[in-house]
């Protein structure tokens, strides 16, 4: 066995990150990813909540190598399974940690540390036995496989269980126990001892049975039996149970007290193993049955060939938005391309309101966020690099408004991701700067994009200012050149949008007309429709 820390997620020589690998976390709930994979959270059971943040990763290594394993759960319903059975273990696991440090040595709490160690065995074989059958693909399966074999054949876990084992001769086998009690004048015990330990239980029987000599069996008592849980005052109870246990802790004292630090001692070491693997686990437990969701409903998802940081490279073939295609699930799905190359590293995305574009540049955020969790992406084809920081700015109620109206806010917003971007970035911008006057909006949007162009980051921006459209040329002044996409409309006439976002000059037009038509928004049907509201002919 290694003496490195043990992750599933994460290939050896490489350790998760302290907090996170990307530099800024808004992007999770802004791209609705903590509604994709949600974990269950179990601070209630003091267990720590797991977090999306703690899994994202910018290594070309370990996301080949999560992908791999992601990718062989999901087809195999057997390791989907194994996943889903391991887990309550590895939680009853932590906790047994927890509550053999509060050991006293006493027989209750050997006995407690006893039933434990079978459920540690318990978790073992679960593990070896399920493993063991498979043909196993991915590298970081094989190490667990490897890893927990290593365990079964370990002088620590053979004595383990020849511990156990001494112990159920011992202690497990007694089935009853005579006591003998003195009494006073009164009948009221004072005195209490053991007489004896059996291997069976004892049997009703009757005074009457054995004054008439019926049953000369001395496991059969002399009176019927009383339940001691229903029968007596607490304190008399009380007195019994201390009675019987003080008189079997005198028998196993020093079993008990030779046993509790070996297992302590053991938990100490090897718990550690599982708490690492639990946190994996409960991860591989909210995003796979998400990757199968996909599957189910027909959408396609694939493993991206993976390009280094600095190739800055970003190909997706029929790319979608998942959440979209999960929750309207009899509407075909919306497909789209994207690249960023030489000639466009950063896009302007303009077309006709209500057109997929917003939709397309989640779609976009999402399969970055996805990718860079070692998940499969929602495209048919896909060519990626890990970016180092994905950053959104997205429009949101929740935001800081107090003293400074929604364009100041914006403001703040942008300006503070600004200096943080670098070329190997992503950045995505819905319709910021559109809550003043096209003229000041595109003012303060024309500015920010010839910095990123400056800066060379990747990205989109969709917005319904088209005159920046037409001064591309004129703002790509760095290294990041900007480039147009076009939401299409189908049919111009009736207004039916295609929701294909093409590479394309843009016409200038957000065909706002067609969408207030259909709300029937023109001067005479909003009369019309107010007379019949109220009645007048």
């Amino acid at each position: 066995m290694s003496n490195e820390p043990f992750r599933l997620l994460f290939p050896a020589g490489y350790a998760p990150a302290e907090g996170s690998a990307l530099p800024d976390t808004e992007f999770i709930h802004t791209l609705q990813l903590d509604q994709m994979i949600g974990i269950r959270r179990e601070s209630y059971r003091g267990i720590a909540d797991l977090r999306l943040e703690q899994f994202f990763s910018c290594e070309p290594a370990v996301l080949a190598y999560r992908a791999e394993l992601i990718l062989e759960i999901a087809d195999s319903e057997a390791l989907q399974g194994l996943v889903r059975d391991a887990l309550p273990l590895i939680r009853d696991a932590y906790e047994m940690c927890k509550v053999l440090k509060q050991g006293d040595g006493s027989l209750e709490s050997g006995l407690a540390s006893t039933r434990y160690i079978e459920q540690y065995l318990e978790l073992v074989e679960l593990f070896r036995s399920r493993l063991a059958p498979l043909d196993l693909a991915s590298a970081g399966l094989r190490r667990l496989k490897a890893e927990i074999q290593a365990r079964c054949e370990s002088e620590d876990y053979r004595a383990l269980r020849a511990h156990l084992q001494e112990l159920d001769m011992q202690i497990g086998q007694v089935k009853s126990i005579s006591l003998g009690v003195n009494l006073d004048g009164s009948l009221h015990v004072t005195e209490a001892g053991l007489l004896g330990l059996h291997t069976q239980p004892f049997r009703q029987g009757s005074i009457l049975d054995k004054l008439l000599g019926r049953h000369k069996d001395p496991m059969v008592c002399l009176s019927g039996f009383a339940n001691v849980s229903k029968a007596g005052r607490d304190e008399e109870r009380q007195a019994l149970n201390g009675a019987v246990c003080r008189a079997l802790d005198t028998v196993f004292a020093r079993t008990i007290r030779s046993w509790e630090p070996v297992i302590n001692q053991f938990f100490h070491d090897e718990t550690r193993f599982f708490i690492a693997l639990m946190d994996d686990l409960r991860f591989l437990a909210a995003a796979v049955p998400f990757i199968c969701q996909l599957r189910q409903a027909g959408c396609p998802v694939c493993r991206p060939v993976i390009r280094p940081v600095q190739d800055r490279a970003l190909r997706l073939h029929n790319v979608y938005n998942p959440m979209l295609a999960l929750k309207n699930l009899h509407d075909p799905i919306v497909c789209n391309d994207f690249c960023l190359d030489e000639n466009g590293r950063f896009y302007l995305v303009t077309g006709p309101n209500h057109g997929g574009k917003s939709i397309f540049c989640y779609a976009v955020g999402m399969a970055q966020a996805l990718f860079q969790l070692g998940l499969p992406v929602p495209a048919e084809e896909a060519e990626m690099s890990p970016v180092t920081g994905i950053y959104t700015h997205f429009p949101t109620s929740d935001e800081d408004n107090y003293g400074k109206g929604r364009l100041e806010s914006e403001c703040a917003r942008i300006s503070a991701i600004l200096p943080r971007l670098h070329d190997t970035d992503l950045l995505l911008m819905d319709e910021s700067f559109s809550s003043t006057s096209l003229l000041e909006g595109g003012y303060i949007a024309a500015e920010v994009l010839a910095a990123i162009s400056e800066i060379g980051c990747g990205g989109l921006y969709v917005t319904h200012i088209h005159e920046l459209s037409q001064r591309l040329d004129e703002l790509s002044v760095g290294p990041g050149k900007l480039d147009n996409l076009v939401a299409q409309m189908q049919n111009v006439g009736d207004g039916t949008r295609s929701y294909r976002i093409l590479r394309t000059k843009p016409d200038g037009l957000s065909y706002a007309r067609d969408i207030a038509r259909k709300y029937g928004l023109s001067r005479e049907e909003i009369l019309e429709r107010r007379q019949k509201a109220q009645g007048k002919p």
